[in-house]
């Protein structure tokens, strides 16, 4: 249910400041490409691991997510909701990731910017 590829259209019931895609593998990889802090995409990828409705993830770099979520997916919605003191609520519709934004995003190491995720 988590597979397939997604973008963020709602941060905390706002609008979001930032271009978020999310690609989850049936295989257990992910892949995010975000345009949060410059004008060009910063891409991330690595592996994550569902128990019972919370997600969490280890970066290609070997560094942990930040914090686990809490997911939920209703029809072409995918809710996610940080596990931290602070709860945020992220919501992501599903989509295909443009193709030019692929090839276009640079490899970013996960501890020099933090994701949007």
């Amino acid at each position: 249910v988590l597979a397939g590829e997604w973008k963020l259209v709602s941060w905390n019931e706002a609008e979001p400041v930032a271009q978020v895609y999310i690609a989850f593998t049936s295989a257990g990889t992910f892949e995010i490409y975000q345009q949060v802090y410059t004008l060009n995409y910063e891409y991330y990828s690595g592996d994550f691991k569902v128990s019972g409705d919370i997600v969490t993830g280890t970066y290609a770099d070997g560094s942990n997510w930040a914090c686990g979520y809490k997911y939920k997916v209703e029809g072409s919605q995918l809710m996610l909701y940080s596990q931290e003191d602070v709860s945020i609520a992220s919501v992501y519709e599903k989509c295909s990731i443009p193709e030019e934004i692929k090839t276009e995003a640079t490899t970013t190491r996960s501890g020099d910017v933090v994701p949007f995720l």
